[in-house]
């Protein structure tokens, strides 16, 4: 696992990154398959807006790689 410090700008541009090049599009899945990529979606949008805020410092992602990212100011 590879471990990074960025600004909280940086954060912010690499979680959009991630989010932009997360595919979205649930109409070939099977049901279960649909709900888990929504629910990843969805947690990645919310780690986005907490980090955006500020009420988070570190998190940790597993995909695309195995990371750990210490938000600096």
């Amino acid at each position: 696992m590879e471990r990074f410090f960025l600004s909280r700008a940086s954060a912010v541009a690499y979680l959009l990154g991630i989010r932009r090049a997360t595919p979205g599009g649930i109409d070939n899945l099977r049901v279960g398959e649909a709900d888990v990529r929504l629910q990843d979606l969805d947690t990645l949008d919310r780690l986005l807006l907490d980090v955006r805020a500020g009420r988070v410092r570190e998190f940790r992602l597993d995909k695309p790689q195995a990371i750990e990212v210490t938000v600096t100011d």
